[in-house]
């Protein structure tokens, strides 16, 4: 043998839980070597199961008494010609990968058994031979090998796999019914196509032969359905079996040429809510099973037998080819119709769950639920956690808006006679005039969205954090506007101005928390002076581009902060020194434009803690202070700046109020 058997046994992986996969090797090889046969040959498979009967009158030992020692299978296939003998001694052999083999079912023999034995009847179509060897767990791994001539002149092979090993001998199923069920689970794509040989189960104990087809009948056969079905002129059979076992954990689908599956997918990649087991009336759960087969199949499987030969999706107008998008969507509408009684009560929960998820966290989805999405909403998955649904969502909305750009397509080139008189354009144009409305709303209630999440960190940010302190400035300037940059390095998205003032959004140029000489609408040179150079969470920018209608400042202080020991860390003090810094400088447009800046007015907003140290201040400089008593605001006359002092609160409250009206509407929760 062309590979060191011990060590290559060694290696291979097989849980002490699945003792029966050489059981299942042998049946998969004997119905292959029956696959060719002419159609008078008789196909019959005996499995015959041998148990230690010598402890079966100890009581107390049950399971050691009727543990199972050697498995015979007889079959009625080609045997072991000299290509498949030649096949068996070399390793990980491709000679049936065209069948989905991966040429190393024989070693799990010796894996789980001490010793195989093969007997073989077969021909070379001019005369009759008989082959036998024993395979071992030795370095060569075959001893006794023997070859002569026939008196037989029928097909025969007997493999015998002898002295199950000690660790798997608890784990092998024990009566007949039971190994019966795991061979239909392994084998049921045969059955299901009507390619099985007829299997027969034999024991020691006494029993009676059992088939194994005829249990097939009895149990799962009334479970599958068969719908023929046309695929343009190509005709195709779908055999669909509502499957109750441990082993199959999901819905699948298997495509079969001659008979013999040729590749599989998932179901749910067909009919989305096939994610998870359903429940029949009894409350036991199951999965479909589906198996596709017909002549196109047959006629386009590649010689590898690994895929089919499709014509891709933009080249399909043939009535004699298809692509694989046609066959996908006429078997999901297969699927669908048999599962339909099962999916109705998944439907209904899943609807639910949208529309909880819709209420409570993605409104800017709430149009999806109208009814005449229906079928994009089918294509969302259901149990899926709340990141999973939002994604979902969102490919839906994406999907629907990919349709509403082709119908404005179909509206552009239509004629100007089409135009006034087709009933069909009118519902085309209503159509997408109502679409239109409700993508709008949609891409609204997306960016209000993005305002709550906003205030609900800000909300945050100004209570005591863990450590029993207030956040720093810092923390609620970058939540409103990105530091130490200008409104050049910031896209429109990433600024927050709107929680102050809406207008402020609307600007020529921003700096925020940078220095004086940076800022390109005006000529100063400012780096001496450090205190004036940061800013100190300072925010500066125009509102118009022809020559300045204002300048606005900005100034944050820390939450809660009470002490301004020096002049210059006087917050009313420090905007009026930016001022007089900006009109100092030579004021330039965003084109270069000299401006006169001692004629621009400035507007300041001072956003701070109402702290006994801070209300001193509006009083001593003669400040107003606001209704709600939550700020001061006064004009400076000598700098020609009109300054307001807000509180946290204050700005977050009137932000909040602000937008009530978009959550409100919108349907967005908002405390």
């Amino acid at each position: 043998m062309q590979v060191d058997i011990v060590g290559r046994i060694n290696n291979l992986q097989l849980p002490r839980t699945q003792p029966y996969i050489p059981l299942f090797e042998c049946l998969v090889n004997s119905i292959e070597a029956m696959a060719n046969l002419p159609d008078s040959s008789p196909r019959r498979i005996d499995v015959n199961i041998e148990h230690d009967i010598r402890q079966q009158g100890f009581k107390g030992i049950e399971d050691a008494a009727s543990s199972i020692q050697n498995i015979t299978i007889t079959d009625t296939g080609v045997g072991f010609n000299d290509a498949n003998y030649q096949a068996f001694f070399l390793s990980d052999s491709t000679n049936k990968v065209s069948n989905g083999n991966k040429g190393i079912g024989r070693f799990t023999w010796l894996k789980v058994f001490e010793k195989a034995s093969v007997f073989s009847t077969y021909s070379d179509d001019t005369e009759w031979f008989q082959r036998s060897f024993d395979f071992l767990k030795t370095k060569s791994g075959v001893e006794n090998e023997n070859i002569s001539e026939s008196k037989s002149n029928r097909y025969q092979t007997i493999v015998s796999l002898s002295s199950l090993r000690t660790e798997y001998q608890k784990h092998f199923p024990k009566n007949l019914e039971t190994i019966s069920r795991k061979i239909i689970d392994h084998l049921l794509i045969y059955f299901v196509s009507g390619n099985c040989p007829s299997i027969w189960l034999h024991d020691n104990l006494g029993s009676s032969a059992l088939s194994v087809n005829d249990m097939f009948a009895d149990e799962i056969r009334s479970s599958v359905t068969e719908i023929p079905f046309m695929v343009k002129e190509w005709p195709f059979m779908a055999r669909i079996v509502k499957y109750h076992s441990s082993t199959a954990k999901q819905h699948s689908v298997s495509y079969c040429a001659h008979q013999r599956e040729v590749r599989a997918q998932k179901a749910s990649s067909l009919v989305s809510d096939l994610t998870v087991k359903l429940l029949d009336d009894d409350d036991e759960s199951f999965v479909f099973l589906t198996y596709i087969s017909g002549l196109y199949l047959d006629e386009n499987v590649n010689s590898e037998r690994t895929d089919f030969l499709f014509m891709r999706d933009d080249e399909s107008d043939l009535i004699e080819e298809l692509s694989k998008q046609e066959l996908y969507k006429a078997v999901g509408d297969q699927i669908r119709s048999v599962a339909a009684p099962y999916l109705a009560t998944l439907k209904v929960e899943k609807i639910r769950n949208v529309e909880q998820f819709v209420a409570n966290k993605g409104p800017e989805y709430r149009f999806i639920l109208n009814e005449r999405y229906e079928t994009h909403l089918d294509s969302v998955p259901p149990h899926l956690t709340d990141d999973a649904l939002d994604l979902a969502l969102f490919k839906v909305q994406r999907e629907i808006e990919v349709e509403h750009r082709e119908k404005a397509k179909q509206i552009s080139t239509l004629s100007t006679n089409a135009v006034t008189d087709s009933d069909q354009y009118k519902a085309l144009y209503d159509r997408y005039i109502q679409e239109e409305n409700e993508l709008g709303k949609a891409a609204l209630a997306k960016y209000v969205i993005h305002r709550r999440t906003i205030l609900d960190l800000l909300d945050k940010a100004l209570v005591f954090q863990d450590d029993g302190r207030y956040a720093k400035e810092e923390l609620v300037h970058k939540l409103i506007f990105p530091m130490r940059v200008t409104s050049d390095d910031v896209a429109f998205s990433e600024q927050n101005l709107w929680v102050i003032d809406e207008r402020l959004a609307f600007h020529i140029h921003l700096g925020s928390d940078v220095s004086l000489k940076k800022l390109k609408v005006v000529n100063l040179n400012d780096s001496d002076e450090p205190d004036i150079v940061v800013f100190n969470a300072l925010t500066a920018f125009s509102e118009s581009e022809q020559a300045f209608q204002s300048i606005v400042l900005v100034e944050f202080k820390r939450p809660e902060r009470n002490e301004y020991p020096s002049k210059d860390e006087d917050p009313v003090e420090q905007i009026l020194r930016y001022v007089r810094k900006i009109k100092d400088g030579e004021a330039k447009s965003i084109k270069g434009k000299t401006i006169n800046g001692q004629k621009i007015p400035f507007y300041a907003y001072i956003i701070c803690s109402l702290t006994p140290k801070i209300r001193q201040i509006a009083a001593d400089r003669d400040f107003t202070p606001t209704a709600d008593n939550e700020g001061y605001f006064s004009f400076h006359k000598n700098s020609g700046c009109y300054i307001e002092i807000l509180s946290y609160d204050k700005m977050l409250n009137d932000a909040k109020k602000r937008n009530r009206a978009f959550f409100d509407k919108l349907q967005i929760p908002f405390n």
